[in-house]
């Protein structure tokens, strides 16, 4: 509620411009708003509809479907994108070290590369005998509306520590049965996950703790992502759910790295706004590497932890950071530079009415199809594509199903960002464990359908009104994304 407050006073801020386009010509603007329209033919394939990411789209397939660039880079930007692989790949470990450029880590951390999280730049996923490593669980109290970090374990729980100092908890994940939607899962129950702490190594969490794991989402076409311009975005706004369809997405307004208001468009709840931002975060918080976004070279050590601060930092006296701002934006070229992989099968029959199944049950109200990119992205490869990443960047109230809850079972946060879903076919070829939904929760893509209330709600009857003996048909199509 309090984001949607604050949201609206700086919509009104924003909304001065009329949400309208000053990268376009009138004809462009004319262009675009016919190209982006929702289509309302399923006999065939649109123009230009399998290429997700745009003419650079990469025509891959396999293990390695999301590691690859545009194929529209120049040479120079290609060994930009090499280097920044690199740095995404390199694996950082405790100060001090001979190796006084890799340094650092920690004190706790969650993983020790980038590529640890999100493997093979796809989804991560839920631990079962082993340390969550593609997995966060964050942790915090609520006051006054507002989510605040714990005052013992910082933003987040951390399961790894370096040598000399112990981990924050280990986690058990138990999963329990639910008779959502019961009446449509033929064969199965949707299932929940439940989180149980043990050896809390610095106090016990206070009853109303708000506990939410959060699962690395896949990193291709998030340069293309930063690319779409706010007007676009800001025009899907409905806060007050004016036109009364229950669907009532907002706009996350958050702080860049240089303290200017900007829309949240990465993170499972857009807290950030740009890859740079999200990039000195991730550093901080899942790594302990001091940055010049998150410039605490303790990462989410707390006052309570003084173990913490007995160790030395990777800090030295050429760099003010851990993690110096060459590497951040040689890694940011690189995410910038992944392309969405070609969609498959865009013209085969079922996939078309699996389509059509998706857009008149109404999951188009959030998962908007596509964009045309701004013309003056950062880059020449992102500008003025016409891309297909099925989301508004929106934030939306989910339902009590998805919602987080504290220790005491109290809902603390019900709304979440609408996921893009390119991609979303090759996910379990990218990484054989993934599952779906921002926890992990959903072993299918239909049992991630299933799990939709909240807004989506009104979809989901429709879509099980109308269509529940044809769900096999919407899952080949969001398959072939």
């Amino acid at each position: 509620m309090l984001i949607k407050i604050l949201s609206t006073a700086i919509f009104f801020l924003f909304s001065l411009s009329g949400f309208v386009r000053d990268d376009l010509t009138v004809i462009e603007k004319e262009k675009v708003k016919k190209v982006t329209s929702l289509t309302t033919n399923f006999s065939k394939a649109e123009r230009s509809e399998a290429l997700s990411g745009g003419a650079g789209t990469v025509n891959k397939i396999g293990k390695n479907a999301f590691s690859h660039h545009f194929k529209n880079l120049s040479f120079e930007q290609r060994q930009d994108f090499l280097i920044g692989n690199a740095f995404f790949r390199k694996v950082w470990v405790a100060s001090p070290s001979s190796t006084t450029s890799s340094d650092g880590l920690g004190p706790l951390y969650n993983a020790r590369a980038c590529q640890s999280c999100h493997i093979k730049d796809g989804r991560g996923h839920l631990p079962k005998d082993e340390k969550p490593l593609s997995a966060v669980l964050k942790v915090g109290n609520y006051k006054n509306k507002s989510l605040f970090p714990n005052k013992i374990y910082g933003k987040q729980i951390q399961f790894f520590a370096i040598p000399g100092l112990f981990s924050e908890s280990n986690l058990n994940i138990n999963f329990l049965e639910s008779n959502l939607r019961k009446n449509f899962l033929r064969e199965s129950f949707l299932k929940y996950p439940s989180y149980e702490l043990s050896n809390l190594k610095y106090g016990k969490l206070e009853k109303n703790t708000s506990l939410s794991m959060r699962i690395s989402p896949q990193v291709i076409g998030v340069g293309l992502l930063e690319a779409i311009e706010e007007s676009d975005i800001l025009a899907k706004q409905d806060i007050n759910d004016e036109d009364n369809d229950g669907v009532s997405g907002v706009a996350r307004i958050v702080n860049d790295e240089k303290g200017n208001k900007k829309i949240g468009r990465f993170g499972i709840r857009a807290s950030t706004p740009n890859l740079f931002t999200q990039t000195g975060v991730a550093f901080m918080h899942d790594m302990g590497l001091s940055n010049s976004v998150g410039t605490d070279a303790y990462g989410d050590c707390t006052k309570k932890q003084s173990e913490c601060y007995k160790f030395s930092t990777g800090i030295n006296k050429k760099d003010l950071h851990e993690v110096n701002d060459e590497v951040m934006n040689k890694i940011v070229f690189y995410l910038s530079s992944l392309s969405p992989p070609k969609r498959r099968n865009v013209s085969e029959k079922d996939v078309l009415l699996g389509k059509k199944i998706f857009y008149e049950s109404k999951c188009t109200s959030c998962h908007t199809p596509k964009y045309v990119t701004s013309k003056n992205a950062k880059h020449d490869f992102l500008k003025y594509q016409l891309i297909w990443p099925y989301t508004d960047l929106l934030l939306h109230d989910m339902g009590d199903e998805l919602a987080d809850k504290d220790i005491n079972g109290n809902i603390t946060n019900k709304e979440w960002k609408t996921p893009p879903l390119w991609g979303l076919g090759y996910a379990k070829e990218v990484n054989s464990r993934a599952t779906f939904l921002h926890d992990g929760r959903a072993k299918t893509i239909l049992e991630a359908v299933m799990w939709h209330s909240g807004e989506a709600k009104e979809s989901l009857a429709l879509l099980l009104a109308n269509y529940k003996d044809d769900l096999d048909k919407l899952e080949k199509f969001l398959k072939s994304l």
